[in-house]
């Protein structure tokens, strides 16, 4: 008896395509029932699901519906949520009005039922501010942790330790133009001089800047750095044998470790960075003083 294997389970992409027209008439319906609809999204674990999420007391009604319109609803999960769309709408815009300052409300929008929004890592009060007038309806961040901070201490970005990153940059010497200082939380623009001592030209492949990890003088681990969106054009910086130029350095003071809170505090710390070598890969440059400093209040 030949017994074959079974057939591999699908990827969810192809999933999802299937379904596209499924989430379409979910949508059709959403809009028809704007005072209940929230959000449709796909879940992929345990396994694929279309989550459709609604407000107000009439659950059962939307799923028996929806069962009858779409084409495969045995991947759909109708859930309750707290807030309409079109709550959570005005919510956004609500807080929107907070944004006082470039770096205040960094990224704002409604994700999976709530309001979504990551401020500055020294926005902390405006988070506590939001957090009092929205309550389990808005999901904030600040810098690089959520907010309120979490007790799991496996919580926040990743960052090994410099000497376990790419080697240093081989023929080029590296220093700041001037002293370079930026208050706790905040971010600040600098310049960093690149000498090639080489016999051949070396080129830098960035977005326009250099950015700056702050790390702890003493064990030289990564504690801190820039925390935002960053435009991502390429602009190559080429140094020929025996030229330096100056290269924009990009500065921030969020805390990347949970013990210090959500910004680096005041203090005589080092900071280095990870360049791209046009043709040769990641380098880091030596350790740099930087001075962090308290913000007035």
């Amino acid at each position: 008896m030949d017994v074959s294997e079974p057939p591999p389970p699908e990827e969810p992409e192809f999933i999802h395509s299937r379904l596209q027209g499924d989430i379409e008439t979910i949508r059709a319906y959403g809009d028809a029932h704007s005072d209940d609809w929230t959000d449709v999204l796909f879940e992929n674990e345990p396994t694929v699901r279309m989550i459709v999420l609604f407000a107000g007391a009439h659950l059962e009604e939307h799923d028996r519906a929806l069962r009858a319109l779409v084409e495969h609803p045995e991947y759909l999960d109708v859930r309750q949520t707290q807030c309409s769309r079109a709550q959570l709408e005005s919510m956004l815009n609500e807080a929107r009005q907070f944004r006082s300052e470039p770096r205040t409300i960094l990224m704002s929008g409604i994700v999976q039922g709530k309001v979504h929004l990551e401020l500055g890592a020294d926005q902390e009060p405006l988070a506590a501010t939001l957090l009092e007038q929205f309550g389990d309806a808005v999901e904030l961040k600040v810098g690089a942790f959520p907010f309120p901070m979490p007790a799991d201490s496996a919580v926040g970005p990743p960052f090994s330790r410099p000497d376990a990153l790419p080697i240093s940059l081989e023929g080029v010497d590296v220093t700041l133009s001037d002293s370079t200082t930026v208050l706790s939380g905040g971010v600040a623009n600098s310049q960093l001089e690149f000498s090639n001592h080489g016999g051949a030209e070396v080129t830098l492949d960035t977005n326009g800047v250099v950015t700056a990890r702050i790390l702890d003088p003493s064990t030289l681990e990564v504690v801190g750095g820039f925390v935002g969106a960053q435009t991502m054009p390429l602009i190559r910086f080429p140094i020929a044998p025996g030229e330096a130029i100056r290269v924009p350095l990009l500065v921030g003071a969020a805390s990347f470790k949970r013990s210090l809170g959500y910004t680096v505090p005041p203090g005589e710390w080092m900071m280095d960075a990870i360049v791209k070598v046009h043709d040769r890969g990641d380098r880091r440059i030596p350790p740099l003083p930087v001075v962090i400093v308290a913000r007035s209040l």
